[in-house]
């Protein structure tokens, strides 16, 4: 049934899936208001709705706390940092973040739903003015039903302007070509010694036998990626893993994993791929019956969060 109901859903146009999403939600949305005797709030933000969420599931406020605590953890983000958020959404990530950064040009935000970047502008930047939110005109066929190819793109930013980046829920609704763009070009905006953070969809043998049957499989596959479903690419989106040894400068073992490896050219300055053993092992295993989530082992499993640390690509 869960199959079922997830087809007929994306067969809906973009626009179309949210308004039946806030419809389907509405009775949440009453009792979040009920129970908190109005709409929630950060840091004097109000919070988005269940029914306004329209990236991924989960606790919109107790996700974007977590990502924090693995930027600051496993990133090393500074409070005086410049920061770029590729794909800002309804502010998942950058809520959070406006009780900790300090510059007065902290933050850039860019997202491809003109209608996030025009709430996020409302209630964040107008109380947080260090917070800028750009839409770019992009086709997703997850989120938007017009606009210029992704793998085109160019951010709207110069080179070499930012200490700190993540993609988090972005690259599993982007096909291979598109992610290597906003690799490329991730690379180009951020300072030397800069740091990225990003989650994948990473469908090695292991995540592949969990899948299949599962209500939140990936049967489709084509070239090397797996999708979710036949017709609409962004729904989600799996990459195969390829192993590669990543040696730092002086020959010792750093990082293993990169997917996209093949499809760029050698990496001048290699990654460190940045774990830290237990610390790094986040929720989200698949399995039958159960959600994938873009966090996960860095080892095993489906989901899996990349850390790369200094130059990449």
């Amino acid at each position: 049934m869960k199959k079922f109901l997830r087809s007929a859903f994306y067969r809906l146009g973009p626009r179309t899936r949210r308004v039946v999403r806030r419809v389907v939600v509405l009775p949440l949305d009453l009792w979040t208001l009920l129970r908190h005797g109005g709409r929630p709030s950060y840091a004097g933000i109000p919070l988005p709705l269940p029914g306004e969420v329209f990236t991924g599931g989960g606790d919109f406020l107790a996700n974007g706390l977590l990502f924090k605590a693995h930027f600051t953890g496993l990133g090393g983000l500074r409070p005086d940092e410049r920061v770029l958020d590729i794909g800002s959404g309804l502010g998942r990530m950058a809520i959070p973040l406006t009780d900790y950064l300090t510059r007065p040009d902290a933050y850039e935000g860019f997202d491809v739903v003109r209608e996030a970047v025009d709430l996020c502008t409302r209630r964040i930047t107008s109380r947080y003015p260090g917070f800028r939110f750009t839409w770019v005109p992009l086709h997703n066929d997850l989120y938007t039903a017009s606009g210029s190819r992704a793998a085109e793109f160019t951010f709207p930013y110069p080179d070499a302007d930012f200490d700190f980046a993540w993609a988090t829920s972005v690259f599993t609704h982007m096909d291979r070509d598109e992610v290597a763009r906003y690799l490329a070009e991730t690379r180009r905006v951020m300072r030397p010694g800069g740091r990225f953070l990003a989650t994948f969809f990473l469908m090695d043998s292991e995540a592949e036998r969990a899948s299949q049957g599962g209500t939140y499989g990936f049967p489709v596959q084509r070239n090397g990626v797996w999708y979710m479903d036949p017709e609409v690419v962004g729904a989600n989106v799996a990459f195969r893993p390829r192993r590669r040894r990543v040696h730092g400068p002086r020959g010792r073992l750093v990082g293993r994993r990169n997917p996209f490896w093949p499809l760029e050219r050698p990496w001048r300055n290699h990654p460190r791929l940045s774990g830290r053993g237990a610390a790094a092992r986040l929720a989200g295993k698949v399995g039958e019956g159960s959600k994938v989530g873009e966090t996960g082992s860095l080892v095993r499993g489906c989901s899996q969060l990349v850390f790369v640390n200094g130059y990449f690509i």
